[in-house]
C-alpha cells in the first residue's frame, strides 16, 4: 500500500475534486434559469429526469466498453446494497427539491452541503481507516463557520410564515443527511467495485423510484415543458452533475475515504456564489467571505492526504 507524499496533494484528488465541485455548483443556477421551477418540472419528476439521464450516459459507456457482464454481476451480487444507496439518492432529491418551496434555493443548497460534518462524526465509528484528529476537527469547525455565514447571507430571516421556514430548513438539512448516508454507504458497500457500473445502477434504481413516486403524487409536465433551454439544462445536470460527478465522487470515496471525499463539498457554496456573481449578477460580500472560509477549512483537512490504494481509479 503506497502513500502519497505528505507534502503534496494527489493530482488525481485535486483534478477530480475540482471537476466535481464545478459540476455540482451548476444545478442551482441551471435550475433557476432553465429547468427547476414548478411551471416546467415538479420536484420528483425533475429528480427522475436528472437521474435517468445520468444512468443512460453511464449505461452507454458500459455498452461501449462491453462490460454488461460486469454490470449484471454487480447487480446480482449487490442488489440490496444498490437499492439501499438509491433510496438515499431519492431522499436527497426529496429534501433538496421540496425545501425550495419554503426557503431560498441558496439556503437549501448550503444545508445540503453541511453533510461533510455528519460524515466526519460518523465515519470513524464505522471504518477503522477513518480517524478523528485535532487538525481535522479544527478544519471542520472553520468550514462550518464559513458555511453558516453563507447560510445567513442566503436566508430570508424576515419570514412571514415561520412554519414554512422551519419546514424548508428541515427538508434542506434532510438532504444533507441523505447525502452523508449515501457517502458512508458507498464506502461500506462498494469499496472495490467499478465506479461506473455501481453509479449507473444507483442512478437507475433511484430514477425508477422517483418516477413511481412522481406518477403517484405529481402531474406529469406537458410536452411544451421540453424547450431547447430546458433540455440543455437537463443535459448539464444529468450528464455532468449526475453521471460524471457521481462517478468521480465514488472514486474519491474508494481511494481516499469518506471524510476526504465528502469534505470537498464545503467548496460548492463558494463556487456557486462565484458563478451566480459572474453569470447572473448576484453578489453577497458576507456569503463570499463565508465561502472563502470554507475553502480554508477544506485546504486544512485535505492536506496531506494518504492514498488508500496502489491502483488508479477504477
Amino acid at each position: 500500500m503506497a502513500d502519497i507524499s505528505r507534502n503534496n496533494l494527489s493530482l488525481n484528488f485535486v483534478v477530480s475534486s475540482l471537476i466535481i465541485v464545478v459540476l455540482w455548483s451548476t444545478p442551482p443556477l441551471v435550475s433557476k434559469e432553465w429547468v427547476g421551477n414548478e411551471g416546467l418540472f415538479p420536484g420528483l419528476f425533475f429528480g427522475f429526469l436528472r437521474y435517468i439521464l445520468g444512468f443512460l450516459t453511464l449505461f452507454t459507456i458500459v455498452l461501449i466498453q462491453r462490460k454488461i457482464g460486469n454490470l449484471k454481476n454487480i447487480l446480482t451480487k449487490h442488489t440490496k446494497s444498490i437499492i439501499f444507496c438509491s433510496l438515499w439518492l431519492v431522499l436527497m432529491i426529496v429534501g433538496q427539491n421540496f425545501s425550495v418551496h419554503y426557503i431560498l434555493g441558496g439556503s437549501s443548497s448550503v444545508l445540503l452541503n453541511f453533510n461533510p460534518g455528519l460524515v466526519y462524526l460518523v465515519a470513524p465509528l464505522l471504518f477503522t481507516d477513518e480517524t478523528y484528529s485535532s487538525r481535522k476537527s479544527i478544519a471542520l469547525v472553520i468550514s462550518i463557520f464559513g458555511i453558516c455565514l453563507v447560510f445567513l447571507a442566503e436566508s430570508d430571516l424576515l419570514v412571514e410564515n415561520f412554519t414554512h421556514f422551519l419546514l424548508g430548513n428541515f427538508l434542506g438539512f434532510l438532504s444533507g443527511v441523505a447525502w452523508a448516508g449515501y457517502s458512508l454507504s458507498l464506502k461500506k458497500m462498494f469499496p472495490d467495485e467499478s465506479s461506473i457500473e455501481v453509479t449507473s445502477l444507483n442512478l437507475g434504481f433511484a430514477a425508477v423510484f422517483l418516477l413511481i413516486f412522481s406518477l403517484g403524487f405529481e402531474k406529469i409536465p406537458p410536452a411544451s415543458s421540453y424547450t431547447l433551454e430546458s433540455i440543455t439544462g437537463l443535459l448539464i445536470i444529468g450528464v455532468g452533475a449526475a453521471a460524471i460527478a457521481f462517478t468521480l465522487y465514488l472514486q474519491l470515496v474508494q481511494n481516499f475515504g469518506a471524510i476526504y471525499a465528502s469534505n470537498i463539498q464545503f467548496l460548492i457554496p463558494l463556487f456557486s456564489l462565484l458563478f451566480a456573481w459572474m453569470f447572473m449578477g448576484e453578489f453577497s460580500s458576507m456569503a463570499i467571505i463565508g465561502g472563502v472560509i470554507c475553502a480554508i477549512g477544506v485546504a486544512i483537512i485535505t492536506a496531506p492526504i494518504e492514498k488508500k490504494k496502489d491502483e488508479g481509479f477504477k
